[in-house]
Parts: structure tokens; C-alpha cells; sequence
């Protein structure tokens, strides 16, 4: 019998011993509180502000033609539709505001300036006509009358801030004095 417990106690201490360490090293680490996903960063969009257009003429320009090639009925808008080209702006001030004329192209020279081009007038306001000369008629010109408010919020509801502000690196404007009557 002393034999057998000789040989069983070091089984036994073998056994314990393993027992423990398996024990040890399986033991399930305390519940933590999962971690919410952090959600992927979406393009951070920023929305035009007519405080920002009050404050960037060019960016007030672009805007206003952005919208006339985009979102008036008036067809013959569609000539400064090419936003690589950019335009050439001739603004005259008014007693209400400022008339602009737009002529396509950033770089067009004076002699290339031959027929009546596309014009808007913004008043201290915010009202905003759009003009187009009808080509081969005696009829008025074409109008469209909206106000800036109502530019930005389309403009922000086609998410076009982006693209309106990058377009004022292809516009020049050439500020004429007012002239006295």
C-alpha cells in the first residue's frame, strides 16, 4: 500500500498541478462593454450660406450662373454652359445693384464680344433677373426672376456648394464705374 501511494502522489500532484494550470490559462477574462463601431467618415459636406455669398462676389457670380445653365428655361443660357471654359463677367452697378454681363470663355477678347450676351442683375435685395437676348427677333428679352435665398437653397439641395465653389477659379470680373447721367 506504500508503494501504491508513492507512486499515486506524484500522479496526483501531476494532476492538480495541470489542472491548475489549465484552469489558469482558460480562465474567460472579465465581460467587457463592447466598443461601438466608429462610423466611416463621410465627405463632409458644407452647404453655400448667403453670408458666404455676401461676403465672395465670385462665388455669389458662380452660384447665380451655375443655376441659370442648370435650372432656368431660358435656352440660350446653355452658351456659358462650359463650366471649363469659365466666364468673363463685365458688372456695372446700378442704383439698385449690380448688372452683370456674362460672356463665355475666362479669356475672351474684346473682339469676340459681337452679340448681346446673357445678363443678370442682383439687387441690394436679393432679387435676381436673369436676361437673354433673343437672337434674330424684335421681341423683349427673355426673363427669369428668382431671388438669391431661393438660388441657395437649390443649389444646396442639388449639392452642387461643392462644384460652385470651384468653379471661381475660371470667372473674371471686370468691375466698370458707374457713369453719370
Amino acid at each position: 500500500m506504500k508503494r501504491l501511494l508513492k507512486l499515486s502522489l506524484p500522479l496526483v500532484l501531476l494532476v492538480i498541478l495541470g489542472g491548475s494550470w489549465w484552469l489558469i490559462s482558460h480562465r474567460t477574462a472579465p465581460a467587457q462593454t463592447p466598443q461601438p463601431m466608429a462610423k466611416p467618415k463621410e465627405p463632409h459636406y458644407r452647404p453655400l450660406t448667403l453670408s458666404e455669398l455676401n461676403h465672395d462676389p465670385k462665388l455669389t457670380a458662380c452660384s447665380l450662373i451655375y443655376y441659370a445653365v442648370k435650372h432656368s428655361k431660358i435656352q440660350r443660357w446653355q452658351e456659358v454652359a462650359d463650366f471649363k471654359l469659365g466666364w468673363q463677367l463685365d458688372q456695372y452697378p446700378t442704383e439698385n445693384g449690380i448688372k452683370s454681363l456674362v460672356w463665355p470663355d475666362k479669356q475672351i477678347k474684346a473682339n469676340a464680344k459681337q452679340l448681346q450676351p446673357n445678363w443678370f442683375a442682383l439687387s441690394k435685395t436679393g432679387a435676381v433677373t436673369y436676361h437673354s437676348f433673343i437672337v434674330h427677333s424684335f421681341r423683349d428679352d427673355m426673363t427669369l426672376t428668382t431671388t438669391l435665398p431661393k438660388i441657395i437653397q437649390q443649389l444646396n439641395q442639388d449639392h452642387a456648394a461643392t462644384k460652385v465653389r470651384q468653379l471661381r477659379s475660371n470667372l473674371v470680373i471686370i468691375a466698370h464705374q458707374k457713369t453719370a447721367n
